[in-house]
């Protein structure tokens, strides 16, 4: 007992995030049964190690990979495995060629190995083993292990689901001497005499954390109780980065106070903590692995986080329906039993945390592919860093005492020498000192890597003054295109992946004369046009001439169609002279062609419904498939123009607003206000690979969704509510699956998700993070790749490298003022 009372001190002092004890070397392999490679090396040099989280007495086994020489981890596609430390990880020895090592399986169909290098000892292993039995009895009994007595540790070897793991732990007999020779070479902190006072404080009772709980609701909200479920309340606490208990017993209860209206009650014998509306900003997170709701809270003063972990499954099965339920008929405005048994269990999937998508494709997990991505990535780093260090050199040298709005003025009002966009032949005859003179130095309070042109399409300044407000990134001549008011500022990125001011459309008129603010804009027949169209007048689209920089052609698609939105008519019909555009309105699908006279939607390409669908987005694939998001939150999946879609996905309830998809049509991402719906369409045990835009799913085997979202406690940090901006993956036309990276935004904050590591590691949490001094209105990559990605700001625009994005922590999340953390 008192081994394992010293083992305690030397492996569980870290805090969440860390890595508590580790075997230092060794080979990760995968087996999978069924595949063509049954035993496949995940990483040939890696640590194993113990990682405790933020939630109490929960742990992780993770392997690391071991990073090269130089190599920056942030810029991995794939670093890391993490898995659950619990009884049904069935941990156990095993041998591989004579090594020694453990074996162990994840939630899924996968086990995983890791044969530890000959310099791990045998009581280095017994050691490790001995600290994963520990964690897994903690997460069982929500206890400090060295709270156990013989009984309870005989316990949790009698009711492993594994006899060798059973045998293991009956043979494990350490004693302190044992420990120190097997833990002390590996800890930091070398051994020191222990003070008495110090050890009589470490004996005094706990005093509880102090922090503080958002004021006691005034009064509860009343009505039928549709679900109640116990379990422990947890908030998080922002200074110390983990989450600390409040009750040890509440009760959370779903109240029905009106039809279709919910609220969430959460109170213990004591005090009562919340009583809030069921929305989607509550940012609510399932996991059935803990057996917990994550979720936020907000007051007039601040955003906090709590976290409630149920008593037992069936408690957590009770409370995912039932606040499930409550959602969905409080978006939707129906009832809950309307949906379909598959529909429902769409739903359920999509508002749980740890759901398992189809494998990556076989494309993506070639070893070999992997290495040269990751050393061009080391290349353009080194490239990077010598670019910043010469950028940083000359910036030392010039002096700017102009304020912002100077600066805007400065840039906007000059009159540019045509009032279209350069040519091809003027792009190569520019100097090189013209281009020089147009760049603009780099902001001093935003980080390396980065590249701007303040500010946006406009000079206007002063109170109600116009913003940015939308972005086109074309692919020829290396240009993109920012709405400003009734200004559209043209931009030009520069072979080191910055970007600069180029020229500006002082004035959008119609061909009538009239002045408008694009509320769309999209480039069209091979970048030498922009499709425009103004909100007040939906019925009509308009076509800007950009070598002339003016409308030249007014589009009345149809008289009694209002147009909700337009897309291209395949994935990269833009570096095409296809004149055709892909069309929505509220209720129909149709291709326009604006050589037809009146009425100039193709008959023999719409597809109507007769009831309301509020469509709202589109996009193509490169074969012209059509993926059309709705108001309802409704995804469709057409195979052409003018039929029905192949496939109609569930509606979550929230609206979408704004949708993308893959060359090849296998993934969609769906924006909605909170999260991002990311769906693979290949249908399951298809024998020839087809999506759902192809064929329609089993009525039982719709696809499993995954939400890539924000954590809750990050939320905490940013201190407001998120609203993401339309995500896009980055564009890759000349290689097929080749879409890694998918971008957003919300607030200051732009975003990027790794597709390979969310489908690899199912984690929709896994993402990076940079923060702005301003709001971002539209963000995309630039066009053909997605090492750097188009910000816009409300006056100014930037280029950043993704490689400047990081992975999220208090520091960067935390909301600064004047560049200093608040």
């Amino acid at each position: 007992m008192y081994a394992l009372r010293s083992l305690s001190k030397l492996v569980w002092g870290a805090n969440e995030g860390a890595e508590t004890f580790k075997l230092a070397s060794g080979v990760l392999y995968e087996e999978r049964p069924g595949a063509k490679v049954a035993r496949k090396c995940i990483y040939k040099d890696s640590e194993l190690c113990i990682r405790k989280t933020s939630t109490p007495y929960q742990y992780q086994l993770v392997a690391i990979r071991a990073l090269e020489e130089g190599e920056d981890l942030s810029d991995s596609l794939d670093d890391e495995r993490s898995f659950l430390i619990g009884i049904e990880l069935k941990f156990t020895p095993t041998t591989f060629e004579g090594a020694h090592g453990f074996r162990w399986n994840d939630v899924g169909e996968s086990t995983y190995e890791f044969i530890a290098d000959e310099s791990v000892t045998k009581s280095v292993r017994e050691a490790f083993a001995m600290a994963v039995a520990r964690c897994a009895w903690e997460r069982k009994h929500r206890r400090e292990y060295t709270e156990a007595d013989a009984g309870e540790v005989k316990e949790i070897m009698d009711r492993a689901e594994d006899e060798e793991l059973e045998r293991l732990l009956d043979s494990v007999k350490l004693d302190d001497a044992d420990i120190e020779a097997a833990v002390g070479p590996m800890s930091p902190v070398k051994p020191r005499p222990v003070d008495p006072e110090v050890a009589a404080a470490a004996a005094a009772p706990i005093a509880p954390p102090t922090f503080d709980l958002p004021t006691e609701p005034a009064e509860m909200a009343d009505g039928e109780i549709t679900v109640s479920a116990l379990g422990e309340l947890y908030m998080f606490d922002a200074p110390s980065g983990e989450f600390v208990q409040v009750a040890k017993e509440v009760a959370l209860t779903v109240v029905e106070v009106g039809k279709y209206e919910y609220y969430m009650n959460v109170a213990s014998n004591d005090r009562s903590f919340t009583s809030q509306v069921i929305e989607p900003e509550m940012n609510a997170v399932f996991n059935h692995d803990h057996g917990s709701l994550i979720w936020n809270y907000f007051d007039q003063n601040r955003a906090y986080s709590f976290s409630m972990v149920t008593v037992d499954a069936k408690h957590y099965e009770a409370l995912h329906q039932g606040m499930t339920r409550a959602a969905y008929e409080t978006l939707n405005q129906e009832s809950w039993n309307k949906a379909t048994v598959a529909s429902q269990d769409y739903i359920l999937d999509a508002y749980e945390e740890d759901v398992d998508m189809l494998p990556e494709p076989e494309m993506w997990t070639s070893d070999e592919e992997d290495e040269e991505y990751e050393e061009e990535e080391e290349v353009e780093e080194e490239d990077d860093e010598e670019e910043e260090e010469e950028e940083d050199e000359e910036s030392d040298k010039e002096e700017d005492e102009e304020s912002d709005e100077d600066e805007i003025d400065k840039i906007f009002n000059r009159a540019p020498g045509s009032q279209g966009v350069k040519t091809s032949r003027e792009v190569e005859t520019e100097s090189e000192s013209e281009s020089e003179s147009e760049s603009e130095s780099e902001s001093e309070d935003e980080s390396e890597g980065e590249s701007g042109a303040e500010s946006g399409a406009g000079a206007d300044t002063g109170s109600g003054a116009a913003k940015n407000s939308k972005l086109a990134v074309g692919y020829k001549h290396g240009r993109s295109f920012v709405v400003r008011g009734s200004r559209i500022g043209v931009f030009r990125h520069t072979d080191g992946d910055e970007i600069v001011f180029d020229t500006s459309i002082n004035h959008v008129d119609d061909t009538r004369g009239r002045e408008f603010t694009p509320s769309t804009m999209m480039l069209h027949e091979q970048d030498s046009a922009l499709v425009l169209q103004d909100a007040q007048r939906p019925n009509e689209l308009f076509k800007m001439d950009l070598e002339y920089g003016k409308v030249v052609e007014e589009w009345r698609v149809h008289e009694d169609v209002p147009t909700v939105a337009v897309a291209p008519t395949t994935k990269y019909a833009q570096m095409t002279g296809d004149r055709t555009l892909v069309g929505l309105s509220h209720n129909m699908l149709y291709r326009i062609d604006p050589r037809l006279r009146d009425n100039m939607i193709v008959q023999d390409q719409q597809q109507a419904y007769v009831t309301k669908s509020h469509f709202t987005t589109a996009a193509a694939t490169e074969s012209g498939a059509v993926a059309v998001g709705s108001a309802k939150g409704e995804i469709r999946l057409f195979d052409r123009l003018g039929v029905r879609a192949k496939t109609v996905l569930p509606a979550l309830g929230e609206p979408i607003l704004g949708i993308d998809v893959t060359s090849d049509g296998r993934y969609v991402v769906a924006t909605c206000k909170t999260y991002l719906l990311l769906v693979d369409t290949k249908l399951p045990d298809d024998a020839n690979g087809r999506t759902g835009f192809m064929k329609a799913f089993p009525q039982a085997q719709k696809p499993a969704p995954k939400r890539l979202q924000l954590k809750p406690e990050h939320v905490v940090y940013m201190g407001a509510p998120i609203s993401f901006t339309p995500a896009k993956f980055n564009q890759a036309p000349d290689a097929q699956g080749s879409e890694k990276t998918i971008v957003t935004s919300t607030g200051p904050f732009v975003v990027t998700w790794n597709l390979r590591r969310v489908l690899g590691t199912g984690r929709g949490d896994a993402y990076h993070i940079k923060q702005y001094q301003d709001t971002v209105v539209a963000d995309n990559f630039r066009f053909g790749q997605d090492r750097s990605i188009v910000v816009t700001l409300p006056n100014d625009v930037q280029s950043v490298k993704r490689s400047q994005l990081a992975k999220p922590t208090r520091e960067s999340l935390m909301i600064r003022s004047s560049g200093s953390l608040l």
